[in-house]
């Protein structure tokens, strides 16, 4: 915010930090949430779509972290790593071209999304299988598998 020249009173530039650092908050919250989903395929596809894009923080966002928020970060600084050699890889491929999202096994709090992950270069995964894990009524993709 530039305020060289305008005549503005202490209390409305207190009122606009207030403001922005509202916004922050929101933002962040809406980060660390970025990957609530219902269902075993929303959490497959968003986290395929976020692969799909090379988006390897969005993708990280779609995982489940234990522990204190510090061990949370490093968790999912680690998991941003993973997920983008796997981004790399998918490029060596000519990206993800088409995905379809087929039949899911769930028993209690677990579930294994099977898809159909096709590539620019003609290659596919006929079977991909995604662990996904239920925590507190929503859907992650499980980092333990």
């Amino acid at each position: 915010i530039i305020t060289h020249g305008m005549h503005h009173s202490k209390h409305h530039k207190s009122n606009m930090k207030r403001i922005i650092l509202g916004i922050t908050v929101v933002m962040v919250a809406v980060l660390a949430a970025g990957c609530t989903h219902s269902s075993p395929k929303s959490i497959a596809k968003a986290y395929i779509t976020a692969l799909q894009k090379g988006d390897a923080e969005k993708a990280a966002d779609c995982f489940y972290y234990e522990g204190t928020d510090e061990e949370q970060e490093q968790s999912r600084a680690t998991m941003v790593s993973l997920c983008q050699k796997g981004i790399q890889g998918i490029e060596k491929h000519q990206g993800i071209k088409t995905y379809s999202i087929g039949d899911v096994e769930e028993e209690d709090d677990k579930a294994i999304v099977h898809g159909v992950v096709k590539y620019g270069d003609g290659t596919s995964d006929e079977d991909e299988k995604i662990a996904t894990v239920k925590k507190d009524g929503k859907w992650y993709i499980d980092s333990k598998k």
